[in-house]
């Protein structure tokens, strides 16, 4: 029949007032299950025992019925309890038998979602007392519980999304590798395996040793010791003569490209205390691998997924024998990245480790095809394991492998120039007029002192042809100068700076000056891309792309992203054809003739900047180099190594990118 419910929870609890064919002063059975109820909604479950038959209390005693409570309660993460009474029809509210049958129905919210359980409790009337009480049996807690039977609960692990590049090649991805160990009881002597294994390893032996010490060990048990790529098949074959020592082969994340896009994709790791606490609420536990860098830190709520549960019962000998709920995992979403990996790679490797960093990109779509930093780290050893010997010499080596240079601010140096000379020419400047330069050096007047503009090759007659090709800092000086410090100010503004690049991946922004342009002097030196300016390597790339289109795409990382525009109408058409004819002069008989090829036309432009505290003293230099395909200009390649003093400064980093472009040409 249908039956009207009653709602007994946390909100509120309503029982049927009508009371039995007996005293007034006499308890209801509504009234007992109500208070049975209610104890169980708070967890007061030494409560509920004291509401059970005699009977029922010789099967189970208070403790473990207590326990039974807690560890299935706190095991399936029951909340939100809520009970429903059928209402009683008049005829068995008017008997007086002394067992009385009281249906219900029982929800709550649990790790694998709502639970809902119908049943039955048998109340029995305590002549005594005048009160009712439960003859309790497993079957109030689920239905098909019976004495003997154990609620497991499983979790359903979420596969962690994966990242692939344009062409879908692995950049992260979910793999596998083989875990070194050892079972205890297979052991021999545990000097010699302990001395052999941490030997093949790469261990100490006291490492070794501490991990066959481990409180959870027993006999039987692999107990693994440290973890290797499945290409390592000849460590394998070195353990297999070890009495002891074995393998397995686990899940893992696996980075296929290693140095080559580890600062792009970062890494996972084992969940710390403080991100614990920082995530618990949000579904976290202690167990948990999450992002500790790059994209996998970025993306971690894209590529985490949801994982699942399961809450069965099973009889005395482990047999499966009801699920009670079940919640699926969600797997972590896949992405998809604008990046092409073979060409990182073959930027990366023209690097040889020397520090430095590099970016391509399409200047018509924003495109970004690779972002490189130089020397890295494999992040494969951080999944597999870093003894601490090898991450001290990670984080204390001299190149910084752990840097990811390609999201530092640098000085630009000369491959501003092209950005100065636009905004000249957006401002009226005659780009075909020759100015008079006499000499290397040059100053305003007096008021400057002993500091003067410098340049590299002394040409008397400069038009801003001859000015990009030879790079010269007086011609960029002058036209800033004129154009005056709010001009200037207000072209570099229109081309990105001061303004967060819209960029997934954390970029600095890039400025022009700590507290603005205080003097002729620094308004001089930021014309030629030294003073106090910085910039991104990325936000340099794309202040080149308004040479190609006039506008300056918004950058793109993710494949399924439309391409639009960030910053429209940075140079009208006429100008842009002019700085282009400039750069391709640079690569045709310029600072950057190294690059030169003869199936392509390239256009670029050099730069090296000198950091030193003075004008008399030597300093480090960092030597950069720009170039794009001129006639199908799809790929844009910007170059920067360090310490490239003593070594040519830019020229060292031109060739670089010629083969760069050779290779993705295919000449």
């Amino acid at each position: 029949m249908d039956a009207k419910k009653i709602m007994l929870g946390c909100v509120s609890i309503l029982l049927c007032l009508s009371l039995f064919a007996c005293s007034k002063e006499e308890q209801t059975p509504e009234e007992a299950f109500n208070e049975f109820a209610a104890h169980l909604q708070r967890g007061n479950y030494e409560k509920m025992y004291e509401l059970l038959t005699d009977s029922a209390k010789e099967v189970i005693s208070a403790n473990a019925f207590v326990e039974r409570y807690e560890k299935i309660y706190l095991g399936i993460e029951a909340k939100e309890v809520t009970i429903t009474v059928d209402q009683i029809d008049e005829e068995t509210k008017r008997s007086k038998a002394e067992r009385y049958p009281l249906a219900f129905t029982q929800r709550m919210l649990t790790r694998a979602g709502e639970v809902t359980t119908d049943a039955v409790a048998e109340l029995v009337f305590h002549d005594e007392t005048k009160t009712w009480k439960i003859d309790w049996t497993p079957g109030l807690i689920f239905p098909e519980l019976e004495e003997g039977d154990k609620v497991r609960v499983e979790t359903l692990s979420a596969k962690r999304g994966e990242l692939f590049d344009r062409n879908r090649s692995g950049l992260a991805v979910n793999g596998v590798m083989y875990e070194i160990g050892i079972v205890p009881e297979r052991i021999e002597s545990v000097e010699e395996t302990v001395e052999r294994l941490a030997n093949i390893l790469g261990l100490s032996q006291q490492q070794v040793k501490e991990a066959l010490q481990q409180d959870w060990i027993k006999p039987d048990m692999f107990v693994p010791i440290l973890s290797i790529p499945v290409e390592q098949q000849e460590t394998v074959a070195q353990i297999q003569d070890i009495a002891g020592a074995t393998y397995r082969e686990v899940g893992a994340r696996v980075y296929p490209f290693k140095q080559a896009t580890a600062h792009l994709t970062g890494y996972i790791g084992s969940i710390s205390a403080e991100e614990l606490e920082q995530l618990e609420s949000k579904g976290y536990q202690a167990h948990d691998q999450i992002g500790k860098a790059g994209l996998e830190k970025i993306l971690e709520h894209r590529l985490r997924g949801e994982d699942g549960s399961v809450i069965y019962i099973v009889d005395q000998q482990g047999n499966p024998k009801a699920e009670i709920a079940r919640k699926e995992a969600v797997d972590g979403e896949s992405i998809q990245l604008t990046i092409d990996a073979s060409q990182q790679q073959r930027i990366y490797e023209q690097f040889s480790n020397e520090p430095g960093t590099a970016v391509s990109l399409n200047p018509k779509t924003g495109e970004v095809l690779s972002l490189v930093s130089s020397p890295a780290y494999d992040p494969n050893e951080f999944i597999h394991g870093l003894t601490a010997e090898a991450w001290q010499q990670l984080n204390e080596a001299e190149a910084k492998p752990l840097l990811n240079r390609f999201t530092q601010r640098y000085a630009p140096g000369s491959i501003m120039k092209p950005v100065t000379a636009a905004i000249g020419l957006a401002h009226n400047w005659d780009g075909n007029e020759k100015k008079q330069i006499s000499r290397k050096q040059w100053q305003k007047d007096s008021s400057w002192g002993n500091y003067a503009v410098t340049r590299v090759k002394e040409v008397n007659h400069v038009d801003l042809t001859d000015a990009l090709v030879h790079s010269d800092n007086i011609y960029f000086a002058q036209m800033a100068l004129e154009l005056g410090a709010e001009a200037f100010l207000s072209g570099l503004d229109s081309f990105g700076f001061n303004e967060e690049i819209p960029f997934p991946y954390g970029m600095a922004m890039s400025t022009v000056a700590n507290n603005g342009i205080n003097s002729d002097i620094q308004l001089a030196d930021t014309a030629y891309g030294q003073g106090e300016l910085l910039v991104t390597p990325l936000h340099l790339a794309l202040m080149y792309a308004p040479f190609v289109t006039g506008e300056m795409p918004k950058p793109l990382l993710f494949k399924d992203e439309r391409p639009s525009v960030w910053k429209d109408d940075v140079i009208e058409t006429e100008d842009a054809g002019k700085i282009v004819a400039d750069l391709t002069a640079v690569v045709a008989e310029g600072t950057g003739a190294a690059s030169r090829l003869t199936a392509i036309t390239l256009a670029g432009k050099t730069g090296t900047t000198e950091y030193k505290l003075s004008q008399d003293e030597a300093g480090k230099e960092n030597g950069g180099f720009i170039a794009f395909h001129a006639d199908n200009p799809e790929l844009l390649v910007l170059m920067m190594i360090e310490n490239v003093e003593n070594r040519g400064g830019s020229s060292y980093v031109v060739p670089k990118v010629r083969a760069i472009f050779e290779q993705q040409f295919q000449q």
